[in-house]
């Protein structure tokens, strides 16, 4: 658990609040959702998926507007240090950090990994870097990404190691990837990231978020994500979704 940012629900499932002859007038709701990474051990590597936000998140790093649009929340005890360290580890020792995607509530840590490969797509760094020219402070935080880190841009779905895939479905971001996990006794998990804010945009019936970068690539991405859960019988990690984060094992927890 790495904090929460809290926001209008229509942001993560669009139309949750909507309007009606019968009631013209709803009230939204303004409800927190988490913020959080994964730490992955296998035989021959140390991996991370996603890093959080920055640490100065209050005090510059994050946009004027966000913070008082969408504020920020983090407890002492949410620091990545900090949970990684629950799970015996040091960002030292991470071998690769995966980053799903370079939005400012994933890739606010990517410094602190001075050994491991940063594993993004490069469609998604291309991205990053043209949108930071414009505005440095947007979605795309240019502190985020204008750091010297051992960046490893990969084009489409790989097979990083044994038991773990990476998984091109663009739509919510350029160059956003999933997490397809192959794990002893759990079986095949599917950490959707951003692909997938909650279980309600996976439905039945799919549904987008409020805020879309392809809504057609989106749909497309969404139904393939699918596809392969329904394959493997797949146990699916929602991006965003508090209702279901609240049930999941917590660092020093974990899933095997």
């Amino acid at each position: 658990s790495l904090g929460r940012i809290t926001c209008d629900t229509n942001a993560l499932v669009a139309l949750m609040t909507r309007a009606t002859s019968l009631d013209p007038h709803p009230v939204c709701r303004f409800e927190p959702f988490p913020v959080w990474a994964a730490y992955i051990e296998t035989p021959g590597a140390k991996l991370l998926w996603d890093t959080g936000l920055r640490a100065d998140c209050f005090t510059g790093g994050e946009p004027e507007s966000t913070k008082i649009n969408i504020p920020i929340s983090r407890d002492d005890n949410e620091s990545l240090e900090h949970q990684l360290s629950l799970c015996g580890v040091s960002p030292e020792e991470i071998d690769y950090v995966i980053m799903s995607h370079l939005h400012h509530d994933h890739a606010g840590r990517i410094n602190l990994f001075k050994n491991a490969k940063i594993v993004v797509q490069r469609r998604e760094m291309e991205r990053a870097r043209a949108e930071t020219q414009i505005n440095p402070m947007g979605t795309y935080l240019k502190a985020d990404i204008d750091i010297d880190a051992n960046w490893t841009l990969i084009d489409g779905d790989l097979d990083l190691l044994p038991g773990v895939k990476l998984l091109f479905v663009p739509g919510h971001a350029d160059g956003q990837q999933c997490l397809q996990l192959e794990l002893d006794n759990l079986g095949t998990a599917l950490l959707t990231s951003d692909a997938c804010y909650t279980s309600i945009n996976w439905g039945p019936p799919l549904r987008p978020p409020g805020v879309l970068d392809d809504s057609r690539s989106y749909f497309s991405s969404l139904r393939r994500l699918h596809a392969i859960a329904e394959k493997t019988n797949a146990t699916v990690f929602f991006g965003h979704d508090m209702a279901q984060f609240d049930t999941l094992r917590k660092a020093p927890a974990f899933y095997d």
